[in-house]
């Protein structure tokens, strides 16, 4: 029986969020879920407890290690966030804490590693800044190697006020990193040397987006050919045309991830590809919707339909590696609803929704197992 192993994190702490709303600490830690992939069926392990705001979480998908961000506007009196390291205890789930170190910035958001997972990549939503850590032999994390810092602002002077570092994205064959900047409007292109673990800045390699629309998260297509990219702010995705021998781009497409005539306000969320690289499934919240869209054979999008996510604010979602389910969590409604992907056309069915999901952030993390 084919299961794979899953992680979510949440709030502990009261966190105020850029909207400028406080959201409560209902989260009770790190969960581990085991998923088995011919049923669909879901069942809850271990919950890790040692860790404040554990908002994102990232899974070795060799290894049984694990690093979560610490969304903290301080920790221990000492202002910025941190990252955790873990090992994962065997088939239980349960976490033993490694080390932690800090982030050089407030809000960390997201984790990436580098192409051999010699070194994680952690990206501060507050102050602009985003660092590089090297990965010991044990699996812990080391100092820093490298920290940057964003400047500017975009033209939304509420929301871009400064500079959001929200994500990092590394180019098919690893040599170039893409920071995402939802202040900036903008994913600011890095020459990788991964011998030292640095990112050196190249203006050329900047990806541009429309004033305004808030770029927050972006995946490549399986070929390497095309770059989309989901906005928080305008909601919308654009669909970037890659070339791989310089690392420049070219925006070919914008197309809006909202149903027709829904005036809820909304924020774009995640975006993932589905393994067979036909489809694009993007999660908006406040209207609470996920959009799934067909990939052309110009790498330019279609959309095929919308569909209720099943609860309050999907911030995140992941598809199982056999490409056969969508898993999205709920923020607000503390839920994971589970949904069956259509094999011929891409389209979602709701099959389940578990409550009681400790205030899910993001389901962003796995390793996969065979039983």
């Amino acid at each position: 029986m084919n299961q794979f192993y899953f992680f979510t994190g949440g709030y502990t702490e009261p966190i105020q969020m850029a909207s400028g709303e406080t959201l409560p600490g209902k989260c009770k830690g790190i969960t581990c879920y085991a998923f088995v992939e011919e049923t669909g069926d879901l069942k809850r392990l271990a919950v890790t407890a040692s860790t404040p705001n554990p908002s994102f979480v990232l899974a070795d998908p060799e290894a049984p290690y694990l690093y979560c961000v610490n969304e903290l506007k301080e920790y221990e009196g000492i202002y910025g966030s941190t990252v955790s390291a873990y090992e994962i205890c065997g088939e239980t789930g349960e976490l033993k804490l490694l080390n932690r170190q800090f982030t050089c910035g407030a809000d960390a958001c997201h984790l990436a590693f580098s192409p051999d997972r010699r070194y994680l990549i952690a990206t501060n939503y507050s102050g602009g800044s985003f660092c590089v850590f090297p990965i010991l032999a044990d699996h812990s994390l080391g100092h820093a190697s490298c920290i940057l810092r964003h400047q500017g602002k975009g033209v939304n002077q509420e929301r871009q006020e400064g500079p959001h570092p929200h994500q990092t994205i590394l180019s098919p064959d690893g040599e170039v990193v893409y920071v995402s900047d939802l202040g900036l409007d903008c994913l600011a292109g890095y020459w990788t040397d991964w011998e030292k673990g640095w990112l050196i800045p190249e203006e050329r390699l900047d990806i541009k987006g429309v004033p305004g629309q808030g770029i927050r998260h972006g995946v490549f297509n399986t070929d390497g050919t095309n770059l989309y990219v989901m906005t928080e702010m305008a909601c919308e995705v654009n669909v970037y045309e890659y070339k791989k021998d310089s690392g420049e781009t070219e925006l070919v497409q914008t197309l809006s991830a909202m149903p027709e005539n829904c005036e809820i306000p909304s924020l774009g969320a995640a975006i993932r590809l589905h393994p067979n690289g036909k489809w694009l499934y993007v999660s908006v919240r406040g209207s609470n919707h996920l959009a799934v869209f067909s990939i052309k054979e110009d790498g330019k999008l279609e959309m095929i339909e919308t569909q209720s996510s099943g609860g309050e604010i999907p911030r995140d979602f992941i598809l199982s590696p056999n490409g056969k389910y969508l898993l999205a969590g709920h923020q607000d409604s503390d839920t994971i609803c589970i949904f069956k992907i259509d094999q011929e056309s891409g389209r979602l069915r709701l099959i389940h929704t578990e409550e009681g999901a400790y205030c899910v952030t993001v389901l962003a993390a796995w390793r996969s197992q065979q039983k």
